[in-house]
């Protein structure tokens, strides 16, 4: 593993976590971290931003290299799945106009605000819950399974491209253990929820990262004429 993927990785996720108390130790209070215009909520959408960048600019790889297949339909899905999450934790530009939610918003909406997650579980808990399950299974359990199995994907396995790899343990943990953990252990400092919610915007930044990383690869020369279909079958997991 080289120094740039152990810092991106393995080093960044948890110093975030550490940020905030390490803010408090200095400045002497939370009141920057935390509410709408706070650190975890702001930062919360940056990260989805940074992921729909990466996104295009491995689009763009895609069609250089003409990889058929679904890859950038999956990166299309990925962008518009991070632009959900944005523009609900944003509630549509709310929180940066500071507009009040009309009154039939403000009726099915228990926060009065200009979003979707408040109104209905199928828009909050349900994608909450598919995310969480999305991360165990493809962020945690299949990296290390395939690492302890010494299962290697190849270019031309769909996996390759869909599986996250090895990388996004790191993130993939501290997203599961972060609300148990900061619940057992209360502290006004951190919101276990908001935190959740930043660290699982943060996985799909890196994920994203970690995709066009192994785009790139295929451009380098000694990648040149391995077969890089989408389309094929092999090596399934």
């Amino acid at each position: 593993m080289n120094i740039r993927n152990l810092i991106l990785f393995h080093i960044f996720p948890p110093a975030t976590l550490v940020f905030p108390f390490v803010w408090v130790a200095i400045v002497g209070n939370h009141d920057a971290l935390k509410g709408e215009s706070g650190f975890v909520e702001v930062t919360t959408v940056l990260w989805l931003v940074v992921a729909i960048g990466f996104c295009l600019a491995a689009i763009g790889i895609v069609r250089r290299l003409e990889i058929r297949g679904w890859l950038k339909a999956w990166l299309i899905l990925m962008i518009l799945g991070s632009l959900y999450f944005g523009l609900e934790e944003l509630s549509y530009g709310q929180h940066i106009f500071h507009w009040k939610a009309g009154e039939t918003m403000s009726k099915l909406n228990d926060q009065q605000e200009t979003n979707l997650h408040n109104i209905s579980a199928v828009f909050d808990q349900l994608p909450r819950t598919l995310l969480e399950l999305s991360i165990l299974v493809g962020g945690i359990v299949m990296p290390l399974y395939r690492h302890f199995r010494g299962i290697r994907l190849e270019p031309s396995n769909r996996l390759y491209w869909q599986w996250p790899t090895i990388d996004c343990v790191t993130i993939g943990l501290l997203v599961i253990l972060v609300r148990p953990v900061f619940t057992a252990y209360e502290t006004p400092i951190v919101n276990p929820g908001e935190t959740k919610e930043n660290l699982m915007a943060m996985f799909i930044m890196l994920y994203c990262i970690s995709l066009l990383f192994r785009l790139r690869k295929l451009q380098q020369p000694e990648a040149a004429g391995a077969p890089v279909s989408a389309d094929a079958d092999s090596n399934r997991v």
